[in-house]
């Protein structure tokens, strides 16, 4: 199956948009840098973005964390299996204010604790059993042995407030790009927050967003699809 490219990400999500927010008459061009224009009375270039509490570039960012995490439950799984162990199912919630460094003693100390519980009846693991693993916050053991059993990483944790110097730091970002856009009468951002995705979900409802300013855009939108939340920052 072929990849899906970022471009094919951010026109999709601009359909969901268009459903949720009123547009300005005109004809609508799928492009690149604005990702989308659209030409009527006046030419918008809309450029789309998704919106993460850190740049993936950031080691400790959700983004890098979340794929850390998979390999290492994927990982304890494997060798625990390997010593014998039985074909339980784990669910795990991991502490987002923690981030793992090394993986491997993880994997290791995961799949001892899981030999440890494996006798145990369906439900919340106590804290205390595994507080030697600081950066596991929740676990829960499904008792019983399953055909082909995948030890899952699940949510614990409501989502954080959305961040206005965040958002703030994306325009900032954006604005540096907008030279390499197709000349257009306005420009409009959308900051995409795909509460899916745990590197991005977060409420978007915060004070103060009639303070953020650009010479760039005219407006800045925060978008969560799905939920059809939509907030216009300016």
């Amino acid at each position: 199956m072929a990849s899906v490219s970022n471009r094919q990400i951010e026109h999709y999500y601009f359909e969901m948009f268009r459903q949720d927010y009123r547009m300005p008459e005109g004809t609508v061009v799928l492009t690149d840098k604005p990702d989308v224009i659209i030409t009527g009375k006046r030419n918008i270039g809309i450029e789309i973005t998704n919106f993460y509490h850190k740049s993936g570039a950031d080691r400790k960012s959700e983004q890098v964390q979340n794929k850390t995490r998979q390999r290492v439950i994927s990982e304890a799984q494997q060798v625990y299996l390997a010593k014998g162990g039985k074909k339980i199912q784990l669910s795990f919630s991991f502490d987002p204010e923690l981030p793992i460094r090394e993986r491997m003693p993880l994997v290791n100390k995961i799949a001892a604790f899981a030999k440890s519980i494996e006798t145990l009846a369906s439900g919340a693991v106590n804290k205390e059993v595994f507080k030697y693993i600081p950066q596991i916050s929740f676990v829960y053991i499904h008792a019983g042995e399953y055909k082909d059993p995948k030890w899952q990483i699940i949510r614990c944790l409501s989502p954080p407030l959305m961040s206005l110097e965040a958002v703030r730091a994306i325009v900032t970002s954006k604005e540096a790009k907008s030279k390499q856009y197709k000349h257009c009468e306005a420009y409009w951002l959308i900051l995409v927050v795909d509460s899916i995705d745990p590197a991005q979900d977060q409420e978007i409802q915060i004070d103060g967003f009639s303070k953020i300013d650009s010479a760039v855009f005219e407006k800045v939108i925060v978008y969560k699809p799905y939920f059809g939340h939509v907030l216009e920052v300016r």
